[in-house]
């Protein structure tokens, strides 16, 4: 049996260990939308990796091995092919201050740098684990010096720093549990010369100095739920961090200091549930959009 939303959550609040969950303050949204994924033959994709520029342009990574480009109000305008894709498909995109659209191609263990028409005008890195190799690299940033990250979950668990065109700069982090290590550093923003690293089987957020030193990992509330599983993170203007969590199935805002401000989605299917989600993007008036994965589907959230 369905329960309504509002009966489930009271219910939910006297069930053992539930209540827990729900003790942090909740997000509220005026409108839970999607965005159509065009199908691939008689396939239907899911969205992966997503990315929205400072003109609101999104830019989505899909299972069929596509890039796929939204305007703001969710029209897709264009689209095209990764080069290869059958040893398995990309997970993190970017558009770069110049225009390029960079991917981090990561069954092919490189980066694909695009021209705005989706032609290929680069690509860097091949399969190893030496300065400006790569295995499995899954998420991709830039910062506004144009400076790009790559991190990687394969045998380094690290994140590489290189020059718009791929030349190498720097590097930081390994395997491992304790401070400055990794295990699946799964997505990056950039903010103030700092990096802020998910650390996704660690249940954490990490912080950086953008040159590579380790500065703090950020600490929630003592009686907030904890994270699981942070797959993605984007910052904004406001100061507040975005994070997408693939297990809790879950989108929580928190402040730089790790207070939260509000959490929303539970595992599901319907309206305010998400399956698996993989990444989040936000929008310049504040909408949030989802790749909730294993609902094979682009959410829109609007506050």
């Amino acid at each position: 049996m369905i329960l309504p939303l509002g009966i489930a959550l009271l219910c939910c609040l006297f069930l053992s260990g539930c209540g827990e969950q729900n003790s942090d303050p909740e997000l509220t949204f005026t409108k839970f939308d999607t965005w159509k994924v065009p199908a691939s033959g008689g396939f239907l994709p899911a969205p992966r990796g997503l990315y929205a520029d400072e003109n609101d342009t999104v830019y989505v990574l899909d299972d069929a091995g596509r890039v796929l480009v939204y305007d703001k109000h969710g029209k897709l305008t264009k689209q095209w092919e990764m080069p290869e894709f059958a040893a398995g498909k990309p997970e993190g995109i970017w558009r770069l201050i110049d225009g390029r659209v960079a991917v981090a191609d990561t069954h092919y263990h490189r980066v694909v740098l695009f021209n705005e028409d989706g032609s290929v005008n680069l690509k860097f890195g091949t399969q190893g684990i030496g300065a400006g190799q790569f295995v499995f690299p899954v998420t991709i940033a830039q910062d506004p010096h144009g400076f790009i990250y790559v991190g990687e979950y394969g045998d380094c668990q690290r994140i590489q720093k290189f020059t718009a065109d791929g030349i190498y700069v720097t590097e930081f982090g390994k395997h491992g549990a304790q401070a400055g290590e990794f295990q699946r550093p799964s997505g990056i923003a950039w903010q103030d010369g700092l990096i802020y690293v998910v650390d996704a089987f660690n249940d954490r957020i990490q912080v950086f100095r953008d040159e590579g030193k380790f500065v703090r990992v950020i600490n929630l509330p003592e009686k907030s739920a904890p994270l699981e599983y942070p797959y993605d993170i984007r910052l904004d203007r406001n100061q507040q961090i975005y994070v997408i969590e693939n297990k809790a199935a879950r989108l929580t805002v928190m402040r730089l200091d790790g207070t939260i401000v509000g959490r929303y989605g539970r595992p599901g299917r319907g309206l305010d549930q998400f399956y698996q989600p993989w990444d989040v993007t936000v929008l310049s008036d504040g909408r949030v959009l989802v790749a909730d994965t294993g609902n094979h589907r682009l959410v829109e959230l609007t506050p």
